[in-house]
Parts: structure tokens; C-alpha cells; sequence
């Protein structure tokens, strides 16, 4: 929306913030697994599992939000009706249908071809003039997001398998959450920051309702409060209250329902950054 794209644009330091500690959220995987969506083959869990697994998820991740392995754990087994809502969501939706039909993942594929835009982008603008330059369409969303992860050393397999969803579709549903997390990056001009995270998250919430969202959204700034260690700083804190909080149900609750997961991104790499983001 006009609103994400003003974003990146309203403020530089200390606006993004402080960059994150070290995260054990990324872990290389093989996206060429048959399974299509990265996921393990286990039974569901049984109820005294399902809360065991969340009371101990739950108390790692607020002690440590960086956990991403504790993170993604709270998130599968608290987000079953969320899944399932946003999985109605695309399925009534053209273009989610498809998506859930085709079920896209963001790897190596996706990033060679978005560093081909990223390098074309280049070449453009050694042909042109100063002039010729200012009046160059803007910069594609492939570009931006190899650019993205070039900048901050990420790679598009750096996601964490499913672990306690058994049913294939919440499965995959999962999955493109998780994948389409750079892309949101990207699109609002969010770095991998704490306040960064903390702002996409809340929007997050909003457009999906995930619960893992929320304990990110929430936890992440109580952390940041009340910690004597803390994740913010003063002026980051302020920031995030006056300026992210208030852009993030803004821009949120302006999105039609689950615009964010109904987009084929890989359909748009191609696409003019500024153009997709007012769609």
C-alpha cells in the first residue's frame, strides 16, 4: 500500500533500530525434499503433548525471542484455527487458490532469479546518464529482495521444517507464512531489526490473526519494556509506540482480509517495487 511504501521513508536513525543478536532461526534446509512444503512425517499430538510443547516453547521464546526454533514450535501448535481461517481465506481468493494449488516455495530458484534483476537493474544504470537515471522505473521487487538478502547475508532456504502440523494443507500454509516473511521485508522496507520484527509482526497479526504473531508481536515488546537487558532502547521504544504501532493498524486493517498471503509473489519478481506495493 501507499502507506508501507511511506514507511521506509518516514525517519532513518533510530527508526530501524538496533540490528538483532545473533539468531538461531536460520537453519539451512533442503528445499528439494518430494514433500513439497518442508514437512516432518509425525502423528499429531496428543493433548497433554500439544501443552507441553507450549508451556515450554512459550517460556523460551519470551526469554529468548531470537529462539526461532521455540518460535516456530508455539506457532504450529497454537495455530491451527488461524491456518485454517487463512487457508479458507485463499481458497476463496483467485490468486490463493492457485497458490495453494501450485504451492510455490522460495528457494534457490527464486533467488538466482531475482539476482538476474538485481544485476540487470546494475547494468541499467551504468548505460544511463544522471538524468536518464532519475527517470529509470523504479527498481523491481526481485531486485529489491536479492538485494535484501545480499545485504544481510540471508539465504531463501533459512527457514525452519514443520514440526507439528500433520495435516498437509495447514502444513504448507505454514510454510508459505514463514517463506513470505522476507518478502514483507522487502515490500514494507522493514529491516531484520528488533524494532524492525516487532513492527512487521504487529502487522502480521493483524492481516492473519496467527497467534505466533502475537506472542511475537506482544512478548517481543514486553522484552523490550521490561527487561533490564533490554532489546530497545528508549528512543526505540518510543519509536515503536508512536510510529510502528500506530503504521501497523493503519496499513493492517486497510489491506483487504489476508492480502499479504494471497500474493504469488514469484509471479511478481518482475513487477516494479513502488507498483506492487500500492496494489
Amino acid at each position: 500500500s501507499r502507506q508501507a511504501a511511506a514507511l521506509s521513508t518516514t525517519r532513518e536513525t533510530p527508526f530501524y533500530g538496533r540490528p538483532l543478536p545473533q539468531s538461531t532461526r536460520y537453519t539451512i534446509n533442503d528445499s528439494s525434499s518430494t514433500d513439497g512444503h518442508q514437512q516432518h512425517n509425525i502423528p499429531p499430538l496428543t493433548g497433554l503433548q500439544r501443552l507441553g510443547t507450549l508451556l515450554h516453547s512459550s517460556l523460551t521464546a519470551l526469554n529468548d525471542p531470537t529462539r526461532a526454533d521455540a518460535v516456530a514450535a508455539v506457532g504450529e501448535v497454537t495455530g491451527s484455527y488461524a491456518l485454517s481461517k487463512i487457508l479458507v481465506a485463499m481458497e476463496k481468493d483467485p490468486v490463493g487458490r492457485r497458490i495453494l494449488v501450485e504451492r510455490p516455495l522460495v528457494d534457490d530458484r527464486v533467488a538466482t532469479r531475482a539476482e538476474k534483476l538485481l544485476e540487470q537493474h546494475h547494468i541499467n544504470l551504468k548505460e544511463l546518464t544522471g538524468e536518464q537515471q532519475q527517470r529509470l522505473d523504479d527498481i523491481t521487487f526481485g531486485a529489491a529482495y536479492a538485494t535484501f538478502l545480499q545485504t544481510h547475508n540471508f539465504h531463501p532456504n533459512e527457514r525452519s521444517k514443520i514440526r507439528f502440523l500433520s495435516d498437509p494443507n495447514l502444513s504448507y500454509v505454514m510454510t508459505r507464512y514463514r517463506q513470505n516473511h522476507d518478502y514483507w521485508h522487502v515490500l514494507t522496507g522493514l529491516p531484520p531489526t528488533v524494532l524492525g520484527e516487532l513492527a512487521l509482526k504487529w502487522l502480521e497479526l493483524i492481516q492473519t490473526g496467527l497467534p505466533l504473531a502475537a506472542l511475537s508481536a506482544t512478548g517481543g515488546t514486553a522484552v523490550g519494556i521490561t527487561s533490564s537487558s533490554s532489546l530497545l532502547s528508549s528512543q526505540e521504544r518510543e519509536v515503536l509506540w508512536e510510529v510502528y504501532f500506530p503504521w501497523a493498524i493503519r496499513v493492517g486493517s486497510g489491506m483487504r482480509e489476508n492480502a499479504l498471503m494471497c500474493t504469488y509473489y514469484e509471479e511478481e519478481l518482475e513487477t516494479g517495487l513502488s507498483v506492487l506495493r500500492e496494489r
